[in-house]
């Protein structure tokens, strides 16, 4: 396994790892606009109609935790920093393509450039091994170049058997369900999180 190309999967990881806290930072917002809106909306319906007594103290108790429940919410997203962590990234995939084209070149100093690599990947997080395996699995799909009958690859080799194009590594039935889980659980989670205050609303109803 060559240098660079280490480098270069850290990079297309790493592009994984903004895009993931990226989408972090955009479902976090529109929770807590739909929270908020909810909120909103339900006070205005108890208003307009007045509940039974004892439905009225259920609800009443109901959505102040509710309302704490939102400004809880708030502290904590805005403590994850999802775009700043993304900002950070992005500049390091930046750097991390400038010492990849370093690498492929005949006479570089690999020691060298390893040492830069190293601080490098120390300014920010690390990706998780999911953004590794989306990479993997989405760069191997894109990949116009045949599957090499001997390697199993998709790549091209000259006749030094330097590879010219393609990918060095694919992947295997460990990272594509592992991925595929790992989207399941998100896109799971995603959806409980936005059903749940119409699933409070309703099972308030019911206890009223």
């Amino acid at each position: 396994m060559a240098f660079s190309d280490s480098v270069w999967w850290t990079r297309k990881a790493r592009i994984q790892a903004e895009k993931r806290l990226l989408s972090n930072a955009f479902q976090s917002q529109l929770l807590l606009l739909w929270y908020s809106f909810f909120g909103v909306a339900v006070s205005i319906f108890y208003l307009k109609f007045t509940p039974s007594a004892g439905q009225e103290d259920l609800a009443g108790i109901s959505w102040i935790v509710y309302s704490v429940l939102v400004l809880s919410m708030s502290g904590f997203i805005a403590g994850l920093s999802f775009k700043e962590r993304a900002s950070l990234i992005k500049e390091s995939y930046e750097t991390l393509n400038t010492f990849h084209h370093k690498a492929k070149e005949d006479n570089a100093d690999i020691e060298k450039i390893s040492a830069e690599y190293e601080q490098i990947m120390g300014l920010c997080e690390n990706h998780t091994d999911y953004d590794y395996y989306l990479a993997l699995c989405l760069e191997y799909v894109t990949c116009n170049v045949p599957l090499d009958p001997k390697t199993k690859l998709k790549q091209k080799k000259d006749s030094n058997g330097k590879i010219t194009e393609g990918l060095d590594r694919s992947p295997t039935w460990y990272h594509w369900l592992s991925i595929t889980w790992w989207l399941a659980k998100r896109y799971v989670l995603l959806t409980l999180l936005y059903l749940l205050p119409a699933i409070l609303l309703v099972a308030i109803e019911k206890l009223a």
